[in-house]
């Protein structure tokens, strides 16, 4: 899309071209195309922005990383609202967009006859990365008569020769004119603006489309922005075009951008000396402690801070350094120390002190037992209960001590503490005793039985579990329950015996009576069995030896003989263990007189004879048993 210029410009620029022997216009100039303009993609004038606003569309020149120098005419009556600057070759599909957060103009600006045709626009947030800007024409550098004929870089929006709008396109001229005179110029090709550098279009120039875009000088090697495209001759765009002067304009552009020594910068790209230091605009890095850049005196020169400047060190726990003759002076650490000892304290090199809560209950004693156990809220030592030094004892006296606690003084012996219903009474020895006391006791073991001297005898349910008894040893052990004697568990009198009679006395308790001697009491497998004086007596023993010495015979009633291993390592006869049932011989004994080697000396063939005598005889009493 081009731009389209108001009717009223184009009706001025057309009078200008007729005052110098011009003809008639067809103002149709939305046709025309920028004369011998070329594709524009280099990384160097990604720079040059396209400009959408509600009127239309204009061009501009990045300066710094949140500025765009453009044309007055581009943004007069405009609000940062309506505008979006695309970064980008085409202006209709844009690499990048940003918002403009506030608009200048210069405040001289004259519509009618484009004098002081130059505004810029503040992004709302910084120019995407990897685009550099480029600087303005400063005034130090600036365009006279003697730059005539010298080259121009044209870069802008405007339409190509095949009606094609919208892409970013350059063209080369050189300066024909330069006017500075305050009340205008009278060129051989028409009337030119104060403050402006003109040119014919020949062999290439700039068109609507282009308006606000960058006429680029070079200075020392350098690419500078030295106009901003502003008018052309006519609709066709013919005969010569003018853009504004920029280094005319140094001081409002610096006011405006900021960058001069002094102004204020949060980041290097905004300062002209590309230095930001205590945060202005510095002629150096200025890094040397104390050393500042933002004296009143002279900011934006790097000077000895005066004495009690803070040079802090980023620790905050080891004091506030200040500056003193030049030198960063060690500050007093703080004092972290609050006095609570519901607070952990500690120091943060980012944050200084820190405060932490103990875990609530943390004990906060103050040492004084008489106003109880104080302990940690929240962060807060939350007073405890007050300590209950009453004994209910008229006989003593009743205080607090705060390091001992309570503490109790016997009274007077004899001081009368108040008989009552309950007879006279007086204290001895710290307690109080009746004279003749009164008889409570109701014979009921479930009741705790008393005197109160003003009720006389009280008698109360016992605690529940309380032993008690019903004189009965048949119902288990008795315990009162809500003041009533309640029979426990029965006794269990059953002695496991077939011999005997099981019975149980109110008084005595569990009674055992023997069963006639003779009487059958079973055997099992093992054989019959009768009483004998209550006991069950097997009247003959089956017989369940196995020979086996490393097993234990025997006659179970159930399950009849029964053979059980012995532990293994037992003895089982001369120099014999047993193994998994069996008895094996020591490798070296031998039955030879002598040559047992198990004890040592050896064993005589007539001691191995009175050891089988023996070992039989054993064995014969196990089997009666």
């Amino acid at each position: 899309m081009r731009i389209k210029l108001t009717r009223f410009l184009l009706v001025f620029l057309a009078s200008i071209w007729l005052g110098c022997g011009g003809s008639d216009l067809d103002i149709d100039f939305m046709s025309k195309d920028i004369l011998h303009g070329t594709p524009d993609n280099t990384q160097a004038h990604m720079a040059v922005v396209s400009l959408s606003y509600a009127d239309g569309r204009c061009s501009g020149t990045l300066i710094s990383r949140a500025v765009v120098l453009t044309a007055a005419h581009c943004a007069y009556g405009q609000s940062p609202g309506s505008y979006t600057v695309g970064f980008g070759d085409n202006w209709y599909s844009p690499d990048h967009v940003r918002g403009v957060s506030e608009i200048w103009v210069h405040p001289r600006y004259d519509p009618d006859n484009l004098v002081h045709d130059i505004a810029m626009l503040r992004l709302s947030s910084e120019a995407p990365a990897g685009i550099t800007p480029i600087p303005y024409l400063p005034e130090s550098l600036s365009i006279t008569d003697s730059d005539v004929g010298i080259n121009l870089e044209f870069v802008g929006f405007g339409t190509t020769e095949t009606g094609s709008a919208g892409k970013k396109l350059t063209a080369n001229n050189q300066i024909n004119w330069v006017c500075t005179n305050s009340g205008g110029c009278n060129f051989p090709a028409g009337w030119g603006s104060y403050n402006t550098i003109c040119h014919d279009q020949n062999p290439g120039g700039i068109c609507f489309g282009d308006s606000g875009g960058p006429a680029f000088v070079i200075r020392n090697d350098r690419e500078y922005v030295g106009g901003i495209a502003s008018y052309v001759l006519n609709e066709y765009c013919t005969g010569f075009a003018c853009h504004g002067k920029v280094d005319e304009y140094q001081a409002e552009i610096r006011d405006f951008v900021g960058g001069i020594l002094g102004a204020p910068c949060t980041a290097e790209w905004e300062c002209d000396s590309g230095f930001c230091a205590s945060g202005v605009c510095c002629e150096s890095v200025c890094t040397d402690t104390c050393m500042a850049c933002d004296l009143p005196s002279d900011p934006g020169r790097c000077q000895v801070a005066p004495n009690g400047t803070p040079c802090p060190d980023l620790d905050a726990c080891n004091g506030t350094e200040v500056c003193l003759l030049e030198e960063c002076v060690a500050g007093e650490p703080p004092d972290c120390d609050d006095d609570n000892p519901c607070t952990n304290e500690t120091c943060n090199p980012q944050d200084g002190c820190v405060y932490e809560f103990v875990p609530d209950g943390t004990s906060c004693s103050n040492l004084d037992l008489c106003d109880g156990e104080e302990t940690c809220q929240d962060g807060i030592c939350a007073a405890g209960n007050t300590l209950n030094c009453d004994d209910n004892n008229l006989c003593t006296t009743d205080g607090c001590d705060p390091q001992t606690g309570c503490r109790y003084q016997n009274k007077p012996d004899g001081m009368d503490c108040g008989g009552g219903l309950c007879g006279p009474a007086a204290c001895s020895g710290g307690e109080c005793e009746y004279e003749d006391s009164l008889d409570c006791d109701d014979g009921d073991p479930c009741t705790a039985d008393g005197c109160d001297p003003a009720v006389g005898c009280l008698s109360q349910p016992a605690p529940d579990g309380t032993p008690c008894t019903d004189n009965d040893l048949c119902n288990g052990d008795d315990t009162c329950k809500d003041g009533v004697c309640v029979a426990g568990q029965a006794p269990d009198c059953d002695d496991r015996s077939a011999c005997t009679q099981d019975d149980c006395d109110p008084h005595t308790g569990c009674v055992h009576t023997n069963l006639p001697d003779g009487m059958a009491c079973g055997g099992g497998t093992c054989g019959e069995a009768s009483c004998s004086a209550g006991q069950c007596m097997q009247d003959g023993r089956m017989v369940c030896e196995d020979d086996n010495p490393c097993t234990w015979d025997f006659c179970d009633s159930e399950l009849g003989c029964t053979n059980e291993s012995m532990p293994d390592g037992s003895a089982c006869g001369v120099c014999g263990n047993c193994t998994d049932s069996h008895c094996i011989q020591e490798p070296d004994c031998m039955l030879v007189e002598g040559s047992c080697g198990c004890g040592g000396n050896g064993t005589s063939g007539q001691d191995l004879a009175m050891f089988l005598i023996a070992f039989g005889l054993l064995a014969a009493l196990m089997r009666k048993r």
